[in-house]
């Protein structure tokens, strides 16, 4: 199974912010082709196997405490090959996490637009450590914010109509 892990630099430069009040951000999305084939990731690793398309993460948004969805696009121009990797790259153009395993289902870039949509969990990681330091999610987050209004509003119709049966019976 695929499987995005922390690099080594990651480990330090986390290690070095912490109780320092610095953060490790990351900013980029880095997509390769594996130089042709899966592998399962290194933790070792200071780069993608084979790195073809690199852009700034578009949007982000928080789902718990450490863990990021983030989004980007890579656009028809994109150079066509298949995606076996991903890449997380701080503001230094350090590698922090790297996605990619040895049964990946490889999908094509080029011709259409590529979508990133994945989510970045540090659960192993002090809050506050590692950010995605991207635009936020606004559509996202009104959805979110609309369906937990709607969700609320049917409770209280349900436990207000639970009241009126209790008060009136079931007629």
């Amino acid at each position: 199974m695929p499987s995005t892990l922390l690099t080594d630099i990651a480990e330090a430069k986390i290690t070095a912010a912490a109780g320092s009040g610095a953060q490790v951000a990351i900013t980029h999305i880095a997509l390769g082709d594996g130089n042709g084939a899966n592998y399962g990731p290194s933790f070792s690793q200071t780069a993608l196997r084979r790195e073809r398309a690199r852009k700034p993460i578009d949007k982000r948004h928080i789902v718990g405490s450490n863990a990021w969805r983030v989004k980007a696009e890579f656009g028809p121009e994109t150079a066509a090959f298949h995606v076996r990797e991903m890449g997380f790259f701080d503001a230094d153009g350090d590698l922090i996490a790297i996605w990619a395993g040895n049964d990946v289902q490889a999908r094509q870039t080029g011709a259409i637009t590529y979508l990133v949509d994945h989510v970045l969990s540090f659960k192993r990681v002090g809050e506050g450590l590692i950010i995605v330091n991207a635009p936020d999610d606004d559509l996202f987050d009104l959805a979110v914010a609309t369906g937990t209004a709607i969700a609320n509003l049917n409770l209280e119709q349900l436990r207000q109509a639970g009241a009126i049966r209790a008060a009136h019976g079931d007629n």
